[in-house]
This record gives structure tokens, C-alpha cells and sequence, in this order.
């Protein structure tokens, strides 16, 4: 039976980590402000409609703790909550990122990962698309 991957394993490469005080994810940090200071933000779609002045507990009640990393990079808290996840696998490279929240000391945790060798599939068809190009230009002979 075949292994699954996961994305967090088998990493050729450092992870990248970074702590800041808002979040570097852009789908968040617009409300994030607006927590902090007590405007009212969207409510989830999912679960209502309008506007409503949150504190961070109910504005990240629905986020789920990334037990891969648990960990706050600020005061190593595990009480935080993913509010951002995204990953890329193209031909067996991975390329992921991930933050967290910490409810403790309203930290964020940023960690991502790239292969070394990792490419989109876009960079991959360019790269084949140009080789194959040159190939063609190389074999034209010119009278």
C-alpha cells in the first residue's frame, strides 16, 4: 500500500517562519484591524447576514487549530486557531503556507514551504513550450 503525502513531511528545505502582529494573509487582515479596534465586520455568510462588532474568540470560532503546528512562534501557546492554509503540488513538489492566530497573545504565526526545485504548472509548460522552441530554431537550417 502506497504512503500518502502529506504535506509537512518528507521537506527538503527550511521552513520559512515569521510572527507579526496582524496577518500577512490579505483575507484577514482588513477585519483583523477592525477587531482591534471595535468596528463591526461582516458576519460569516454561512451563518447570517450584516455586520457586527466581534471580540477575536467569536470572530475565530469557526477556525480549527492546525495540529501539524500547534505551536505559537511568539509565546508557544498551543491555544491558537488556522485562519489560513494553502498548498500547491505539482509533478510530486509541494509548496504550502499557513497561519495561525494565538488567543493567548493575539500573535500570528506564519510558516511556509517551498521545494527547492518546485514549479507551477504554468512555469513547467513555459519551460517545455521555450526548449521545444529552441530545439525546432536549432534544427532549421538556413539557406
Amino acid at each position: 500500500m502506497a504512503k500518502a503525502l502529506q504535506y509537512n513531511t518528507d521537506l527538503r528545505a527550511e521552513i520559512t517562519t515569521v510572527v507579526g502582529e496582524k496577518p500577512r494573509a490579505r483575507v484577514h487582515s482588513r477585519e483583523w484591524a477592525k477587531i482591534m479596534q471595535g468596528v463591526p465586520v461582516e458576519i460569516n455568510p454561512s451563518i447570517g447576514h450584516g455586520y457586527k462588532i466581534m471580540s477575536v474568540d467569536e470572530w475565530s470560532a469557526r477556525w480549527k487549530r492546525n495540529d501539524d503546528f500547534p505551536d505559537c512562534l511568539a509565546c508557544s501557546s498551543k491555544n491558537t486557531k488556522e485562519h489560513h492554509f494553502t498548498q500547491t503540488w505539482c509533478r510530486g513538489k509541494k509548496k504550502w503556507e499557513s497561519e495561525t492566530l494565538c488567543l493567548d497573545c493575539h500573535s500570528f504565526s506564519y510558516r511556509s514551504y517551498c521545494d527547492p526545485d518546485f514549479k507551477t504548472p504554468e512555469e513547467y509548460e513555459k519551460e517545455k513550450w521555450e526548449a521545444m522552441a529552441s530545439e525546432a530554431m536549432g534544427s532549421v537550417k538556413v539557406a
